[in-house]
């Protein structure tokens, strides 16, 4: 069996001095134009978000829900499983560039008869054999660089699931609260307009109003009253998408909170756009792809060239019995496409094609990127402002409600006014509410567009 040791370390030895020989260039990370800063990032001052940025809104529900999405979502769950079929894969291209050994032993029993005389006998044997494709053009080197790009791909692609559900949960979670909000209020409101409707048929009676004052009463009122199922209804949905998103039967789910009245304001820091490339999972992904098929450049290309099989194998015949015979042999055989139609060439040229086409796919994602926290950080000062004008607004709405309710009810003030100021309250507050939320998700969706929180290396959070 010695000898068997020598031709495997003989083949080993003569692996060192072939392989090595890769066909195909080092990757290098395509350049994107990248500003130097972004126009009306906010302030500098303000804390990095932590990974788990959802609960700086300070909503103990909204972390419970995140906690819940995180744990039960099923296309998370599916892209979970897809990074472990990639690292499977990855293990199989990564187990090709060993040798394999395999081991069998046998018995034979054989008997003859001549004359009158019977022989017999019996043989064991065992035999070890080796066998390896040399890597000399850097084939498989490249097939388990690519195999690995795939893992990552499949990582950032899981980063990227879990980001948007994220964003989701929060966005739906705040829609919720809001449309509650929206209801109490119209509700409110609604009362209010059938306490004067009340008012106006009592002066009807008396003559001191019109048939027309109390039809455009009534009609305001009905007005109210028909907001509130279309609120209802879109309740529901932002309940039932919520419920989808944590992996709930959607029948019966709904939110605890009542109103956005208590949740905290982040202030999220501004920071340099080259970040950008290193904390978005679609850039990442997208550079991962590129990664992979740049890697399938060097296992086409190295098609092109010979390979080099090598066999090494020992056969024993009689260990089991009184000796002994030992025989040896070590195989090397060289392979080359003669004639193949073009088909190798075609399929380098195709894998170049492909990771031309990726590249282009990866600077786009850059520009995209860029875009969209722009836009996210405009769209935050715009609601930020927008939402502090509302809530002044309303406030002036609901002061001039109440005088022109008051003049009213004294007889100074006819019913159009009051009519007008009524419709004008109900918009304000209705609209002071819905800035709000939009204030809330234009935080989420620059969170989104930042992706995500930082983490404690500065990457985002990589988990399976």
């Amino acid at each position: 069996m010695n000898i068997s040791i020598k031709y495997i370390t003989a083949c080993a030895a003569l692996l060192a001095m072939l392989s090595g020989c890769a066909v195909n260039d080092a990757y290098v990370r395509p350049d994107a134009p990248l500003p130097a800063q972004l126009n009306g990032a906010l302030s500098e001052n303000a804390a990095k978000p932590a990974a788990e940025w959802w609960q700086r809104f300070g909503s103990a529900e909204l972390n419970d829900l995140m906690r819940q999405a995180l744990a039960a979502n099923h296309d998370l769950a599916a892209a979970v499983s897809r990074i472990r079929q990639a690292r499977a894969a990855s293990g199989v291209a990564n187990a090709n560039l060993y040798p394999t050994l395999d081991a069998s032993a046998g018995a034979t029993r054989t008997s003859s008869s001549r004359d009158s005389t019977t022989a017999s006998g019996s043989s064991r044997s065992a035999t070890i054999s080796a066998a390896y494709e040399v890597d000399l053009w850097g084939g498989k080197a490249s097939t388990r660089d690519a195999a690995r790009a795939k893992v990552d791909y499949s990582v950032f692609d899981r980063e990227a699931v879990a980001l948007v559900l994220q964003a989701d949960v929060a966005s739906n979670y705040f829609q919720a609260l809001a449309l509650k909000e929206r209801i109490v209020v119209t509700r409110s409101n609604l009362e209010a307009a059938r306490q004067i409707l009340a008012l106006v048929e009592l002066r009807f009676e008396r003559g001191a109003d019109t048939a027309l004052e109390v039809s455009q009463q009534r009609t305001a009122v009905l007005t109210m009253e028909a907001q509130i199922p279309q609120l209802e209804q879109d309740l529901l949905t932002a309940q039932t998408s919520l419920a989808v998103l944590l992996g709930k039967i959607p029948q019966g789910f709904s939110v605890k909170g009542e109103s956005l009245d208590g949740l905290a304001i982040p202030e999220v820091a501004g920071y340099q756009p080259p970040v950008l490339l290193e904390r978005r999972p679609d850039i990442r992904k997208a550079e991962a792809s590129l990664m992979a098929a740049h890697a399938d450049i060097g296992v086409a290309r190295a098609k092109l060239y010979p390979g080099l099989n090598l066999t090494a194998s020992t056969v024993a015949s009689g260990v089991f019995g009184g000796g002994s015979t030992v025989v040896s042999s070590l195989v090397a055989s060289l392979t080359q496409s003669i004639f193949s139609g073009g088909s190798l060439q075609s399929q380098v040229e195709q894998s170049q094609a492909v990771r031309d086409e990726l590249t282009e796919q990866y600077l786009q994602s850059i520009l995209t990127g860029l875009k969209e926290v722009q836009d996210s950080y405009g769209l935050v000062s715009a609601s930020t402002l927008r939402q502090a004008i509302l809530v002044q607004a309303a406030q002036q709405a609901q002061e001039t409600y109440r005088i022109a309710n008051a003049k009213y009810r004294a007889g100074s003030s006819d019913m159009l006014t009051l009519l007008d100021s009524q419709r004008t309250k109900l918009q304000a507050d209705d609209s002071r509410i819905q800035s709000d939320y939009a204030r809330l998700s234009a935080l989420v969706g620059l969170y989104k567009t930042l992706g995500g929180g930082w983490s404690s290396a500065g990457q985002p959070p990589l988990s399976s």
